[in-house]
């Protein structure tokens, strides 16, 4: 195990020096993907890695995540230039999340379209937007309004409702995980569910059938952005 540091590129590029690989982490449409990734070559604030798989590559962003058992805890950096024609990935700017990493333990997915939702808590409703669920937790945009109230908070209980299609509606119990402030009426809320064993098996099945759906979606983008993915800078 490595020394605890705050220098995160340090202990990066000694991993690298080892040409020992780190996982590199990306996200798709809800569905995780990782791959470890072998270092080739370190530069003074950089360093490149051998690209992981078209999917990963198409579906990385400008921040990626890297952990490994040897890391204190795992990595945040940035992406500077994809070349798959050469298979390489470029990384700078490291820098340690603050968390340790947690491999996730369910398959979480996007809704294909916006789902609306009614949370229900405190004896109150507020209307949110299902943006992603998985068969024990879901994430919502909850919309507060003019609502001064101050009952979305962790380990609250909550009823979280929705409809994914004409013939399931879905009232499930459950409590608050976590809670982001994303504007003066915006509060992005991540809930621990519940459901019945009846409610699984409904939610394991569109799950199921969704993660397929973005399997298929990805597969066909990687396929017509073969030539683009030849070689891609990030600048932001």
């Amino acid at each position: 195990m490595l020394i605890h540091s705050r220098d995160a590129l340090k202990a990066v590029k000694s991993l690298a020096f080892q040409r020992i690989p780190v996982a590199v982490s990306s996200n798709y449409k809800g569905l995780f993907f990782e791959e470890k990734v072998a270092p080739l070559k370190v530069g003074p604030d950089y360093i490149v890695f051998k690209a992981p798989k078209p999917q990963i590559c198409l579906s990385l962003r400008y921040q990626v995540w890297l952990h490994s058992q040897v890391l204190p805890e795992s990595v945040r950096a940035t992406l500077q230039t994809i070349h798959t024609a050469n298979g390489e990935i470029t990384l700078t700017n490291f820098s340690y999340t603050g968390d340790y990493w947690r491999d996730r333990q369910e398959q979480r997915i996007e809704p294909e379209k916006p789902v609306h939702a009614k949370v229900n808590l405190a004896k109150q409703s507020f209307p949110a937007n299902l943006t992603n669920l998985s068969l024990h937790g879901a994430g919502l945009l909850v919309y507060l309004g003019d609502s001064t109230d101050r009952s979305l908070v962790p380990r609250s209980p909550i009823e979280v409702c929705f409809t994914l299609s004409e013939h399931i509606d879905f009232h499930i119990l459950g409590t608050i995980a976590s809670c982001r402030q994303m504007g003066y009426s915006v509060i992005q809320v991540g809930v621990r569910l519940q459901p019945t064993l009846n409610q699984v098996a409904w939610l394991e099945n569109y799950i199921a059938n969704r993660k397929i759906e973005i399997l298929h979606e990805l597969d066909e983008k990687v396929a017509h952005s073969s030539s683009s993915l030849q070689s891609r800078k990030l600048i932001h």
